[in-house]
């Protein structure tokens, strides 16, 4: 038994550095192109975030991103709402970042629900779908030129993805035995 969970933990390691691989990389690289100068006073430190993984030179920058968790995608969103409609080239950037980082971590955390046999990962599974698809609308009212329709959207996103981190919590403590 303890063979297979470590073979189930490199499985999910594997997955996790496909799909980071060129994805993520290709996303960084082009938010990391737009200037500094450019980004809102209060975000600066989400650019210093995505940036300081690469300033040492690691392969495994993308995956160190990913491994910021929850608190980054929602500094994006809180930060995408307010450039919506003022930066076009940065707003497009944050939001794809985010669309593939969210991605990369759905199909990564579904994967190991799927693993463990968990019966909640359904549940989680309908909420990424939801999740992504607030991000999916927002890029398309963004290109359309509906800035308010995408602020809205991105604004829903970072609600819903509060709350379903709120609830992976309690089911992770529940699961743990701890009180909740």
């Amino acid at each position: 038994m303890e063979r297979l969970a470590g073979e189930d933990r490199d499985y999910l390691q594997a997955c996790r550095r496909v799909l980071a691989a060129g994805v993520l990389a290709r996303d960084r690289a082009e938010v990391l192109a737009i200037e500094a100068a450019r980004w809102p006073q209060g975000a600066i430190h989400l650019r210093n975030r995505i940036e300081a993984p690469g300033a040492r030179g690691s392969p495994e920058a993308e995956l160190e991103m990913l491994d910021f968790g929850q608190d980054l995608q929602l500094g994006l969103a809180e930060t995408l709402e307010g450039l919506i409609g003022k930066d076009a080239r940065l707003a497009e950037a944050l939001l794809q970042l985010q669309l593939d980082c969210a991605r990369v971590r759905y199909v990564f955390e579904e994967t190991a629900m799927r693993l463990r046999e968990d019966p909640l990962r359904f549940a989680h599974a309908e909420s990424h779908g939801r999740l992504l698809q607030r991000l999916t609308e927002a890029k398309m009212c963004l290109r359309a030129r509906r800035f308010d329709e995408a602020r809205a959207a991105v604004a829903a996103f970072r609600g819903e993805a509060e709350a379903h981190t709120i609830s992976m919590d309690d089911e992770a403590g529940r699961c743990t035995g701890r009180a909740s």
